[in-house]
């Protein structure tokens, strides 16, 4: 029996129960649906209820009782027996208002559990998983089981008989809310931050290793004095022969940052005139995407880095700076109420893979700011 078939034809067993008309088939079926759960029961005992009838009667005192009160008086056989006129109203307009009032309630259980299947959906940490894309358009899902995944990039990139050699890039995407590691065919290692997207090829040609980012990751170059390796993000290309560093090249953010851990690397722009800038271990390149200049900035390596190791290191950043970083990795849209809280100091860490609630917590008791959620959306406003 469709839901609203069912609603309509158990009103219309309560409204027959009430006036006694109800037969002894129809009284098996409404019983059968009072115990099928507590909520039918509570609804029934509610209409049933004297109290709560006469108390609707007042609240509909102006509705026209005659017709319903004649058949009610004759159904039940009162004839010339004197029952208060109040009485049998208020019992006849409560039970049409009280079952008018449960097909309402009914309806809006089955609203509100639809919305609170939609609202569990939690805001929760990322994880460890990419899609890579080969050079013939075929795509693979990657995730931390290292065995399948290696599996997939042995079956997919075995030569076929009648392919010839050539240089063909595949690309390595993670979405917002996922990170992954990768190692290239020179050994480098990769790790990729969320919401990004790194372009290599299956195999290194003879003079160079290039490669071309979008987004934020880690570099573990591998050594190799006669190959240099090269990152190139947006309009800036960085030059290394062996060395650790982290390059940060979002398309929504007007600076690329990138930092050298270890070694040495070279910076230029790729389409200026201007000389190489060399970097240091403990300093950082900031450069201006508009005006195509860099300035370098010394910085705790281990901070910038964090990400990397399963925490996030916050110091000295503004909230709105935070949470933008912060949205990537936990995948959810955000709004600040006022500038006063966007512009707020916060200095701290948060490990990687909290719960969403508990970086809530972290914001409330450390930092003086409240984030509520309001589904996929995050409102933050002060204390």
């Amino acid at each position: 029996m469709e839901l609203n078939h069912e609603h309509d034809f158990i009103s219309l067993l309560i409204c027959k129960s009430i006036i006694g008309t109800i037969t002894t088939d129809e009284q098996q079926v409404l019983d059968e649906w009072r115990r099928r759960n507590d909520y039918n029961e509570s609804v029934y005992q509610r209409l049933m209820d004297v109290n709560r009838l006469q108390i609707e009667y007042h609240r509909h005192r102006l509705t026209d009782t005659a017709r319903p009160l004649a058949e009610m008086k004759k159904r039940l056989g009162i004839g010339e027996r004197r029952w208060p006129l109040r009485a049998v109203a208020a019992a006849v307009v409560g039970l049409l208002v009280g079952v008018s009032a449960w097909l309402f309630m009914q309806r809006q259980v089955e609203i509100s559990q639809k919305d609170r299947v939609a609202a569990v959906t939690e805001i929760s940490a990322g994880s460890t998983k990419a899609l890579l894309t080969l050079a013939n358009g075929e795509t693979l899902e990657l995730t931390d089981d290292t065995q399948k995944n290696q599996e997939l990039l042995s079956d997919a990139q075995s030569p076929s008989l009648d392919s010839t050699p050539h240089v063909s890039e595949q690309v390595l995407t993670t979405p917002r809310g996922a990170e992954f590691r990768i190692t290239l065919e020179d050994s480098t290692e990769v790790w990729l931050n969320a919401d990004s997207r790194l372009t290599y090829p299956e195999t290194f040609d003879d003079n160079q290793r290039r490669v071309t980012l979008e987004g934020e990751a880690y570099f573990k170059v591998a050594k190799d004095a006669t190959k240099p390796f090269v990152v190139v993000s947006g309009s800036q290309e960085v030059r290394v022969y062996g060395t650790e560093f982290n390059v940060c090249a979002y398309s929504d953010e007007k600076d690329i940052r990138t930092t050298l851990v270890e070694g040495s690397i070279s910076l230029r722009p790729i389409n200026g005139n201007q000389s190489e800038l060399m970097l240091t271990p403990g300093k950082q390149a900031i450069f201006d995407k508009a005006e195509e200049t860099a300035r370098v900035v010394s910085v705790d390596t281990e901070v910038i880095t964090s990400w990397r190791t399963g925490v996030f290191v916050f110091e000295g950043q503004t909230m709105e700076q935070i949470i933008h970083s912060l949205s990537r990795w936990y995948d959810f849209d955000y709004e600040f109420r006022d500038a006063a809280t966007a512009q707020t100091i916060f200095m701290g860490s948060i490990p990687k893979y909290s719960s969403f609630r508990e970086v809530c917590d972290i914001f409330h008791k450390l930092g003086g700011v409240k984030l509520c959620q309001e589904g996929h959306k995050v409102i933050i406003t002060a204390n």
